[in-house]
């Protein structure tokens, strides 16, 4: 029914039995009406020649002459249908090679054109795949300076939380050798008295160490998931600026209705915490708010536990909510904030740890609110 060329054969084939058949039909229906009329001529004939006294020799000779001229006639006919039924079979032959022909070219023509377009459509996906890995390679240099930025933001914060973990084992330690000074002045100075010193010396110094260490093990990345508790994660962040509270005159609450384990990054969720922390102290006083507070609330609902750390500082506003966490925005002086930080505390708490980090506003000010399976 189909050729190599996938042409169906029959469209064509048909038309051209189709027409042989009317002609054939046609033959025999002439044919047949020929006959039949050229009876009711004989008759007639004859009728006629007997009204007129001809004998029956003579008359049945004349219809044989009749006969035989309407089988001449007959024969002359057959062969004039026989020229015209091959001259149709010539056309219709010539006529289906034709129309192979142009099918043939139609389905080559669009043959072609399918080509073309899988041509350019390869071309365009190889297009594509060279700029989706052109995006990815700039994606990753994007993400490498924004770890950069944060990495110096973060380094920027830490000297200001040591400046202020500092500053009071420093006035201590000057109080010490300003008495000794004065002690031996006076020559009042004893051995006792320089032990004494020494020891309460020792114990600023030792304090000093601790803090480089706390916050150099602080900012080290986890390499392994591990469970821990979230209020010793918080607790973590909170040494880390507590004094610089303190320092500020800001108040600082922790409600632990339900502690809970939970799966992931320790050290990584403590720098959420600080950072978070570390935004609500800059906007209260930026705002010069009275009697700052920060209020931390941890509970848990079934499998998940719910940390939220609120402000009263006002809030944010309406139109700032849904960009708070994008790279590069914030609504600090430039020279005081990168935007980066909340960026990356989204990054950890949702890509590494599978939780959520969202934000909205309550009667007093702004509330970050961080869900995690435990």
């Amino acid at each position: 029914m189909f050729n190599k060329e996938g042409i169906p054969f029959f469209t064509v084939v048909i038309p051209f039995f189709c027409i042989l058949f009317i002609s054939f039909l046609s033959i025999s229906y002439n044919l047949k009406l020929s006959q039949s009329n050229f009876q009711l001529d004989l008759d007639e004939y004859k009728k006629i020649y007997i009204k007129t006294n001809i004998d029956n020799q003579t008359l049945d000779l004349l219809v044989k002459e009749k006969i035989q001229e309407e089988k001449r006639r007959e024969e002359l006919f057959l062969d004039f249908m026989m020229v015209v039924t091959l001259v149709v079979l010539l056309f219709m032959a010539f006529f289906s090679f034709l129309m192979i022909s142009i099918i043939k070219d139609v389905i080559k023509k669009y043959k072609k054109q399918v080509q073309n377009r899988e041509d350019e459509l390869k071309a365009l996906n190889d297009n594509l795949f060279m700029k989706v890995q052109c995006g990815i390679q700039e994606a990753k240099q994007k993400d490498k300076k924004i770890l950069e930025q944060a990495k110096l933001a973060r380094i920027g914060s830490m000297i200001s939380m040591i400046a202020h973990q500092w500053r009071q084992p420093l006035s201590e330690l000057s109080g010490i050798l300003m008495e000794l000074e004065t002690a031996t002045r006076f020559k009042k100075v004893d051995e006792n008295h320089i032990l004494t010193a020494i020891e309460k010396s020792d114990k600023m110094i030792d304090f000093m160490s601790n803090t480089i260490d706390d916050f150099r093990n602080f900012y080290k990345p986890d390499k392994i998931k591990e469970e821990f508790l979230v209020s010793l994660a918080c607790s973590r962040a909170i040494n880390i600026i507590d004094a610089t509270l303190k320092n500020l005159g800001i108040e600082l609450n922790i409600n632990i209705n339900n502690d809970k384990k939970i799966y992931g990054y320790p050290t990584e969720f403590s720098q959420v915490i600080l950072n978070i922390l570390s935004n609500a102290k800059d906007i209260l006083v930026e705002r010069d708010i009275k009697n700052p507070r920060i209020d931390i609330t941890i509970d848990t609902k079934g499998i998940l536990c719910i940390l939220e750390i609120s402000d009263n500082a006002g809030g944010i506003k309406e139109e700032n909510l849904e960009i708070i966490f994008d790279p590069y925005f914030s609504t600090k002086e430039s020279s005081k904030g990168t935007g980066l930080g909340l960026y990356i505390s989204k990054l950890i708490i949702e890509r590494n740890m599978g939780g959520e980090l969202s934000i909205y506003n309550n009667q007093e000010g702004a509330v970050f609110k961080i869900v995690i399976a435990g």
